[in-house]
């Protein structure tokens, strides 16, 4: 199992990040979270048990396919979980951002 942080309740949060939609056709096949599930802002993920384990782990490597809105986590050399998702950079269509936040889990 993952090593993951567990906040309490009264935590609170930065101004938050938004993930883009996935509308790319190749999504289709890549099940993450619902964006509506998860609070990112400029340093954490916060996210349930549930919504943690449908992240599908990319820990040394990075998933084919690229394209924004699409999540997975990864596990850091110094075990912390972290979201990372593709985004989107304006005025260029043919590149997309790569970012990351550490995850907190509240259950």
């Amino acid at each position: 199992m993952s090593p993951v942080i567990t906040i309490h309740k009264g935590a609170t949060m930065h101004s938050l990040t938004v993930i883009p939609a996935m509308t790319d056709p190749l999504g289709r096949y890549w099940t993450p979270p619902s964006r509506n599930e998860l609070a990112v802002d400029d340093t954490h993920a916060v996210m349930s048990r549930r919504s943690f384990d449908l992240l599908l782990e990319y820990s040394r490597s990075k998933p084919t396919g690229v394209y924004p809105g699409k999540m997975w986590k990864a596990i850091m050399r110094d075990g912390t979980p972290h979201l990372c998702w593709y985004g989107i950079v304006e005025g260029r269509d043919d590149l997309c951002s790569n970012n990351n936040r550490q995850i907190l889990v509240c259950d």
